[in-house]
């Protein structure tokens, strides 16, 4: 016959006790939170689909704050836009209404003044700023894009954020695809403008060229390459786009002149000047619309993802309870157990 120990039966007991409690506590864990999935191990391939939801809600709720930003900036500088538009469509009536012999020089001399403060109202509109940066600097955004004289120190470059998956909308519109005349060559900002009126140096024809810095020019004075990069720039470098503050500076001119002629050849650039900025308020719509999609997008996304998950990490209440309330009745069954084995006096071993 095995003689059992009390040793042993010691390490049996504390042995069923600890487990017991350790389910136990598994359990009251799990109906504090309600959650059935405490670990990996509890269920290793929902686990998988819990870490990939859970990355994507993050990269969503950056995404929305992206397409916040996004959205702020283009409808700061529509509403820029429009009291652009209100300006140029002012200074329109003013020239149709300056544009016969009707008034005379002293009527038109005041009537420029009021030219004048368009053309400051104007100014003030492109230098216009969201917090510390300038809107219509391009990149150059900590640059003052326009000095008195209308001069453009920006670039027309675009910032894009990112507000869904792959997905890049531009945050900002340049000043040179707002104030600036339709060209089909490309921008050259004013430092290039300033570098290319020192090349007025004729050129023999030929094969020859020469260097200024890092820029090499053809004979032919119709390109150049900047850095291994060929631009294509106008023949004659010292003509640049005209801006909105020229058709308002020429307007002005015009009044203080008494000329109602040049006046009338003005109303063609003011239209276009017009238009172009509808067309770019446009442009804006159409990109706050599509920033309006994809956070709607993101928003399903979102409770599909949240129904996704609770199916898989929740636990069901009624029988997470009824599982606790049975282990409660375990955990006791065995300290009972445990109390009638160790209740052995010293005449139970002598027999």
């Amino acid at each position: 016959m095995t003689r059992v120990s009390e040793n042993s039966s010691i390490n049996s007991i504390k042995y069923s006790v600890g487990k017991t409690k350790s389910k136990l506590e598994d359990l009251q864990i799990k109906g504090s939170n309600l959650k059935r999935v405490q670990k990996p191990s509890d269920d290793p391939i929902g686990n998988i689909d819990i870490l990939s939801i859970r990355s994507q809600t993050i990269d969503n709720k950056q995404y929305l704050r992206n397409a916040s930003v996004a959205k702020t900036q283009l409808t700061y500088t529509e509403n820029a836009i429009e009291e652009l538009t209100n300006i140029m469509n002012k200074a329109k009536e003013i020239a149709i209404g300056q544009s016969s012999n009707l008034y005379d020089p002293s009527v038109r001399k005041s009537i420029a003044k009021e030219v004048s403060q368009l053309r400051l109202q104007a100014l003030g509109i492109g230098n216009r700023r969201m917090g510390n940066k300038y809107i219509f600097s391009g990149h150059k955004s900590l640059t003052r894009p326009f000095n008195q004289e209308g001069q453009y120190f920006g670039d027309a470059n675009q910032t894009k954020i990112e507000v869904s998956k792959d997905f890049f909308v531009p945050s900002n519109f340049s000043g040179d695809e707002i104030f600036f005349e339709k060209e089909n060559t490309k921008f050259v900002d004013a430092q290039k403008l300033d570098l290319r009126a020192l090349q007025d140096t004729p050129i023999d024809q030929g094969t020859e060229e020469f260097t200024e810095g890092n820029v090499v020019r053809d004979p032919a004075g119709q390109s150049e390459t900047e850095n291994g990069q060929e631009i294509q720039v106008q023949s004659n470098l010292n003509e640049s786009r005209k801006t909105i503050f020229d058709t308002l500076q020429s307007l002005e001119n015009a009044l203080v002149t008494n000329n109602p002629q040049i006046v009338q050849t003005l109303l063609p650039q003011i239209d276009d000047s017009i238009d172009q900025l509808i067309v770019t308020r446009t442009k804006i719509g159409s990109v706050i619309n599509s920033i309006d999609v994809a956070t709607n997008s993101i928003e399903k996304d979102n409770l599909a993802n949240a129904e996704y998950k609770s199916r898989i990490e929740d636990a069901d209440v009624a029988e997470l309870f009824g599982d606790l309330a049975r282990q409660q009745n375990v955990l006791n069954a065995t300290y009972k157990a445990s109390a009638q084995l160790m209740n052995q006096s010293l005449l139970d071993f002598i027999r």
